[in-house]
């Protein structure tokens, strides 16, 4: 049974913390796969990544991209709920909701406090699926900069 886990973050920091927690699971040696509603999203997160440090980058791939099957590959991109790099890792930052949330170790949802609909879209989300999994934990980031429990669905 997957963990699912959601973050609540400062206003305009959604990018910020996906590239922490990558950057994190990287380090763990987990690999990821961020799903996406909106090819636009995947195009500016992609680029987000190659450029958010000048001194180093998050290796990663996206799906228009040629699929590397030689190596593994710690984070993949895409707009279907596919798995080509045997991921554990699921990350949903604009909106996307996962068809099949037991093929994951981990699904991790990120939001902004200033997005009013997908947060709505993800309370939703929330209540469908919080009967049959127990293992849902809520982290919202607190003016100070640190993460803190808090059931921001309610």
């Amino acid at each position: 049974m997957p963990e699912i886990l959601f973050y609540k973050t400062l206003p305009l920091e959604v990018e910020k913390t996906f590239y922490s927690l990558v950057e994190k699971s990287i380090e763990k040696g987990l690999v990821s796969v961020a799903i996406f509603d909106h090819e636009e999203k995947l195009d500016f997160i992609n680029d987000f990544l190659w450029t958010n440090k000048q001194d180093s980058f998050l290796p990663h791939v996206k799906r228009s991209d040629e699929i590397l099957t030689d190596f593994s590959i710690p984070l993949y991109l895409t707009t279907e709920e596919e798995n080509p790099y045997n991921a554990e890792i699921l990350f949903c930052i604009d909106g996307y909701i996962p068809k099949k949330i037991d093929s994951w170790k981990r699904l991790i949802i990120i939001a902004d406090p200033n997005d009013n609909i997908l947060l709505e879209k993800y309370k939703k989300f929330y209540e469908t699926i919080k009967k049959d999994f127990k293992k849902i934990i809520f982290y919202k980031k607190t003016e100070n900069g640190k993460w803190a429990e808090d059931n921001f669905m309610g």
